[in-house]
């Protein structure tokens, strides 16, 4: 696919997802807030460490030892309620994120012109739409989480440090500069080898896929082992990536315990020869000590939320570069059923920029309520003709003409609910008969559904499934003949009634048979309608 046009410089993930997770700002406000409270009465416990040591045991005040249980219970409860509540908005927040996340990316998908999906594979694209946005499922759920509860927890936690004795806190804070330095560094190798993991687990997607779509290719040829081996060979691929962002999430891990045996040896060490002196109290020393070692364990969490952050922002650049792209376009005017015709004027055509042109030149006139056909062998550009009347491409040279109008000028949805195409690829999804028929015009009634079908020779066959209309035809209607689905898609464009119809080698699979009761519906079809046919041969 052709990339959107993405700046040099760009936003940090923060801002990045923030953006994207505004329509959830209250359910993170009431996060926030339910993490700052969480995280004071973490701090009150570091707090509590001095009046303790100093009033209770060293003054011997030991008729408070009854309240003391009471109060350290209260806050351990507060606190696990604080910190539930905060742990489930934020879930929410992250389980809407990623459903409307999916939404907009099918949506743009589905929007985007056909060049750029064709492009593109579907097992890709599938990876996209789930592997992606799973691997952002936790940034809000437990990244984000982490980041505000713990990271309100530290600054509550130094406060009380730096309260209690300033330069004895100071002087085990001095170890944070190496942690953050380290937890960026390695945060950012870790998305490096995340994005190049998404990139092979979107190639897995990928073949799976298309390995389903040709199972039959597979098994006459032969290849179940020879596709296996390769599978196995993508996914140590993809195991290797995923040891590699292990290894630096635990790096971040390792880095912060051994900051933290550094920080609390430095307390240790000052803080006792402090305590000797008469400096500070028993009381204030572990008070500090306790704070900062307190400070430790959060700070491990955040460097990992951290590197994990980065670590999704290589799923979230493929996300948006989908996003990014540009969508199908129309113009301002309404399209009508053609009074004069359709006119090709000097179309030229080719799929990239730099191949060979598919057409030249190309000279035509379709008379409005006419039938034309275009005969000719496979790869003369017959289909490729056909696909730019619906706007599926546009021509690279040239224009086509609608009742003298460039089809550029029409709404896409006026310009396509003209037309209707039955081809020798019939797409039938995995949903009931009535459904599938209905497609061609979702607001019809059953009656005019069922009508549609007898019109199509296909209501006996129909009324002979196991559920008749309601009977589910799975994927691609497989349980069906080639004549079936042929005659359902007929009848699908039989209730869609479009003055425009394109046949393209409709006929071109079936049996003798098969063939008669399709040409008949095919006859019913084409009556009133502007008609290009599309054969191998004339018989056709």
């Amino acid at each position: 696919m052709s990339r959107g046009v993405i700046p040099l410089r760009r936003p940090s993930v923060f801002k990045r997802i923030f953006f994207l997770a505004r329509p959830y700002w209250l359910l993170l406000l009431f996060s926030l807030l339910l993490s700052l409270v969480a995280s004071l009465f973490s701090g009150s416990v570091a707090w509590l460490v001095k009046p303790v040591l100093d009033h209770i045991f060293l003054e011997k005040n030991y008729r408070y030892l009854d309240i003391l249980p009471l109060i350290v219970i209260g806050i351990f409860s507060l606190r696990g309620l604080s910190a539930f509540f905060q742990a489930y908005l934020m879930r929410l927040a992250a389980l809407r994120f990623v459903n409307d996340l999916r939404y907009r990316l099918y949506q743009k998908i589905l929007r985007l012109p056909l060049k750029e999906v064709s492009a593109e594979t579907s097992g890709r694209l599938v990876s996209r739409v789930i592997n992606d946005t799973t691997a952002l499922e936790p940034v809000l759920g437990d990244m984000f989480r982490t980041l505000m509860l713990e990271g309100l927890t530290v600054i509550t936690l130094v406060a009380v440090a730096l309260y209690r004795r300033f330069d004895l806190a100071l002087l085990a804070l001095t170890v944070f500069p190496a942690v953050a330095i380290g937890a960026r560094k390695l945060g950012t190798k870790a998305r490096k080898a995340r994005k190049l993991g998404q990139q092979e687990i979107a190639e897995v997607t990928h073949q799976v896929t298309e390995s389903l779509q040709g199972l039959r290719e597979v098994k006459v040829y032969l290849q179940e082992d020879f596709l296996v081996g390769r599978f196995r060979q993508k996914l140590e691929g993809y195991l290797r990536y995923l040891l590699r962002v292990t290894k630096y999430r635990e790096g971040a891990r390792l880095l912060v315990d051994l900051m933290t045996g550094l920080g609390g040896a430095l307390v240790f060490t000052y803080g006792g020869h402090l305590v000797i002196r008469g400096a500070i109290t028993p009381g204030d020393f572990f008070s500090v000590l306790t704070a900062i070692l307190m400070i430790f364990s959060p700070l491990r969490r955040i460097s990992r939320a951290y590197t994990g952050l980065y670590d999704a922002s290589a799923a979230l650049e493929r996300v948006e570069e989908v996003l990014a792209y540009p969508e199908e376009k129309g113009g301002p005017k309404k399209a009508s059923a053609p009074q004069e015709g359709l006119v090709f004027d000097h179309v030229y055509f080719r799929y990239r920029e730099g191949e060979d042109f598919v057409l030249q030149d190309v000279n035509l006139k379709i008379p409005a309520g006419q039938v034309v056909a275009l005969v000719g062998p496979s790869g003369a550009g017959k289909s490729t003709l056909v696909s730019l009347i619906p706007r599926f491409y546009d021509p690279s040279r040239g224009k086509i003409l609608l009742d003298g109008t460039d089809l550029r000028e029409f709404e896409l949805g006026s310009l396509r609910a003209l037309i209707g195409i039955v081809s020798q690829d019939i797409v039938l999804f995995n949903a009931t008969v009535y459904e599938n028929i209905a497609f061609g015009n979702p607001k019809a009634s059953r009656e005019e559904v069922i009508a549609a079908a007898r019109l199509a020779y296909a209501h006996e066959f129909i009324e002979q499934l196991p559920q008749g209309y309601d009977t589910v035809l799975g994927h691609k209607g497989f349980n069906l003949s080639g004549g079936q689905r042929q005659r359902l898609a007929i009848a699908r464009a039989i209730l869609k009634n479009p003055p425009i119809l394109i046949l393209d080698e409709a006929t071109s699979h079936l049996d003798a048979v098969s063939e008669q009761k399709v040409q008949k519906a095919l006859e019913r079809l084409m009556r009133g309608r502007t008609t290009i046919v599309i054969a191998h041969r004339l018989s056709t």
